[in-house]
């Protein structure tokens, strides 16, 4: 089935490409990745060749609004000569979040919390921050033979916040699983939804996740706990859900902690890391701009309501496809793809 009619803009260091000459975007964004683009241009009689440049910027802009869905750089170049009709340039584009894969690097970080470790970083690579959460502060953070990428999703992820970037901007959050949906997905009644496919797993279910450590300064057993608070997206939580399946208690004894705050929040982020793996799910809908990294989305996918699949999901990556081919009739338009995740069952 073909997406929906779209008008797609495409600009290359502020030049808009003529709608004739994009044949297909298509736009992938996931947590903890840089965005990347692929635009697929017509390069009858070579018209392209030699036009695009590695480095240059990239934007692209969807619907009547003219939503900015991708801002990156080229960096990849692919031109195929396929005989008149067929003949192509593909710009392969990245945000500039890939630039923290450049090279390999040993630092240290005294007396800093994550925010002013990972700021540092994000800085360093020519990036802004927007951090919202709390974290501990630490006597001694070692980056070791890591590139950039590597560390602060390292020090992101072990608080259980999730990382994404827009353009120049990184932005660190803690997951806000109660906000309110701000997209409304039914495949009811002809509704935007046309394909919804979860599943449900229950192996990292948990009750309780425990953080041990040893501080060799005082001699001291380091230990905190967080168990289940229950779910804000769905009616029932993971473990309830999974009753005997889920484990009562698991433990986290090879991460070095150097207070019990720190393994507190340890404990907290790996406790949301876990049971948000119950239910994942892959949504493909009508074309739309609005669709965010971090946002939570009410599916209605079956027209009876107490259905346990109903309900919200948090996004955790998206991809927006658009094909010029339904221009002439045919297949192509707009759809954007969504991968979901929630940490129970049932609609609240």
């Amino acid at each position: 089935m073909g997406g929906e009619r779209a008008n797609i803009d495409v600009y290359v260091e502020g030049q808009h490409l003529t709608d004739d000459d994009v044949q297909q975007v298509t736009v992938d964004r996931d947590m903890y990745q840089p965005d990347m683009a692929l635009i697929v241009l017509s390069n009858q009689t070579d018209k392209q060749s030699g036009k695009q440049k590695l480095g240059q910027s990239v934007e692209v802009k969807i619907g009547k609004d003219d939503t900015s869905v991708f801002k990156g750089e080229i960096v990849g170049i692919e031109p195929l000569w396929a005989g008149k009709e067929k003949t192509t340039l593909a710009l392969r584009c990245m945000n500039k979040m890939h630039r923290l894969l450049k090279g390999r690097k040993s630092k240290t970080f005294q007396d800093q919390s994550d925010q002013q470790i990972v700021t540092a970083v994000a800085s360093a690579g020519g990036l802004t921050m927007e951090w919202t959460g709390q974290g501990p502060t630490y006597k001694h953070v070692y980056q070791h033979n890591q590139f950039d990428l590597e560390f602060i999703r390292t020090r992101v992820g072990r608080l259980g916040f999730h990382m994404w970037c827009v353009d120049t901007k990184l932005i660190v959050k803690k997951p806000d699983f109660g906000q309110s949906a701000k997209l409304k997905l039914s495949a009811v009644d002809s509704g935007a939804l046309r394909r919804f496919a979860p599943r449900v797993n229950a192996t990292n279910a948990v009750k309780k996740v425990t953080v041990k450590g040893w501080n060799p300064e005082t001699k001291e057993l380091i230990t905190a706990s967080e168990s289940d608070p229950g779910s804000k997206l769905a009616k029932e939580s993971a473990p309830v859900v999974a009753k005997d399946l889920a484990a009562d208690e698991t433990f986290n004894v090879d991460t070095p902690v150097w207070s019990q705050e720190e393994a507190k929040a340890i404990a907290g982020g790996r406790l949301t890391e876990m049971n948000l793996t119950f239910v994942t799910a892959d949504a493909e809908c009508m074309g739309n701009a609005d669709a965010d990294l971090g946002q939570t989305v009410e599916v209605t996918a079956s027209a009876k309501g107490e259905d346990p699949f109903n309900g919200n999901y948090y996004v955790m990556g998206l991809s927006h496809r658009y094909s010029a081919e339904s221009k002439g009739g045919g297949g192509g338009g707009f759809t954007t793809f969504l991968r979901l995740a929630r940490d129970g069952m049932g609609k609240r």
